[in-house]
């Protein structure tokens, strides 16, 4: 009885853990993270892509990035920065990147359009 009690005890204790989670930032915490080489994430089509984006972001459409984010983000420790056009594939591309066990993933509220709106 006393085993059980432990046993139980220890998987409790398991499964209140911190669970890790992504952070929402925004557009103005980006220069500060890229500083500290933070990698700058696009999750936007390939076509969007190309009709403009943040200087210096890497382009892996959210459809792709499980298969394609480990062989160009290796280091499951490196700041992410993850954005998209209005925030929504963001948040899915983060959460996607926390399942992979990164542990440093930053989504920009508002994505590109707050970008915009903020270098206007």
């Amino acid at each position: 009885m006393k085993k059980i009690i432990i046993i139980l005890c220890f998987f409790l204790f398991i499964g209140c853990g911190k669970k890790m989670e992504y952070q929402n930032i925004q557009v103005k915490e980006i220069n500060a993270l890229l500083e500290e080489h933070a990698f700058l994430l696009d999750v936007r089509s390939e076509l969007e892509f190309s009709n403009g984006h943040i200087e210096n972001a890497t382009n892996i459409d959210v459809e792709k990035l499980e298969q394609n984010v480990e062989d160009l983000i290796p280091n499951k420790e490196r700041k992410i920065i993850v954005y998209c056009q209005s925030g929504n594939r963001s948040v899915r591309a983060s959460e996607i990147l926390m399942k992979l066990g990164y542990q440093n993933v930053y989504n920009v509220v508002g994505g590109y359009g707050a970008y915009l709106n903020e270098v206007k």
